[in-house]
């Protein structure tokens, strides 16, 4: 039996007269549902006692005001950390041409121009392992470190810096928690990177970007997360590059680690992680486990 033959008796028309109306995305049940869950989320940052809390309870602004908190707390205990200087300092690229490539990239997206200052690494510098022995190990420390670091702290608070971020680059709850959690493995828990005015700006853009091609299938195009950050391409490709490195890329998280990484990120700026004068004397950049182990079998 052909399909007109199945139509008609079915008690329609082989070939109907008028189109279907169009679709109506507002009539549509489950996405009004979806819309009242996420009007009824609160836009106010929780400040958290315990581990166990409903991490689908608080709206993106709150999460991304919750990692700025977290960070901007941290930052201020930790006081300035010093990056180490390359095994070699190469040339400076010169200042202006960086800012004028930076302000044309993306030119035709309606974003208004920033600049988070110059890096203090040079795009060039490695961060893999190239030998053994301690002294290479300790300037690779230093090149992993120098790529958050920017030579002088941004004019602006990260506060300004990630609700600009957050308004021309929006991201799911989710996204802003899981780069909270990633910035306390490097921070607090591990102590890879140091949280300072000098390195939470280029550490939270990445953490963000990288949670979001974690997470998420739609993601904002490269040259717009870029000019919007304030960096050029080329620096926000080392930046997620080094972030995924330090953190072994092991980037799986859940809804329970989640909700214990922000906490602990929290407790972790109450209690005075690294407090003035003290992390800049002790603070030792590792390398992931993985390898460390490759390091021991060579």
């Amino acid at each position: 039996m052909d399909d007109s033959a199945r139509q008609a008796d079915a008690g329609e028309p082989a070939h109907p007269r008028t189109p279907p109306p169009p679709p109506s995305p507002s009539a549509d049940i489950g996405a009004a549902s979806i819309d009242s869950t996420y009007r009824d989320r609160s836009d106010e940052p929780l400040k958290l006692e315990s581990e166990q809390w409903d991490i689908t309870s608080i709206s993106a602004l709150a999460a991304v005001r919750m990692l700025i908190q977290g960070l901007e707390s941290l930052a201020e205990a930790t006081g300035d950390v010093p990056p180490t200087p390359p095994v070699s300092r190469p040339h400076t690229p010169n200042t202006e041409d960086m800012l004028r490539r930076i302000s044309t990239a993306g030119a035709s997206i309606p974003v208004p121009p920033i600049t988070i200052g110059s890096p203090e690494a040079h795009p060039h510098e490695p961060i893999t392992v190239i030998a053994g022995n301690a002294e290479d190990i300790v300037y690779q420390h230093a090149a992993i470190a120098r790529r958050f670091f920017s030579k002088v702290a941004p004019p602006f608070t990260l506060y300004e810096y990630l609700l600009r971020l957050h308004k021309w680059c929006p991201h799911s709850p989710g996204v802003y928690l899981a780069a909270a959690a990633f910035c306390h493995r490097l921070c607090a828990s591990d102590l890879m990177v140091p949280a300072t005015n000098r390195t939470i700006h280029r550490l939270s853009l990445a953490a963000i970007r990288v949670s979001a091609k974690a997470l998420e299938d739609n993601k904002w195009p490269q040259d717009r997360m870029a000019k919007v950050g304030g960096v050029s391409k080329t620096q926000l490709m080392n930046l997620e590059v080094t972030l995924c490195f330090l953190l072994d890329f092991d980037l799986w998280v859940d809804d329970k680690m989640l909700a214990r990484r922000m906490y602990l990120l929290q407790q972790a700026a109450r209690q005075g992680l690294g407090a003035q004068g003290k992390l800049a004397d002790e603070f030792k950049l590792k390398l992931p486990l993985r390898k460390k182990l490759a390091l021991a079998a060579s």
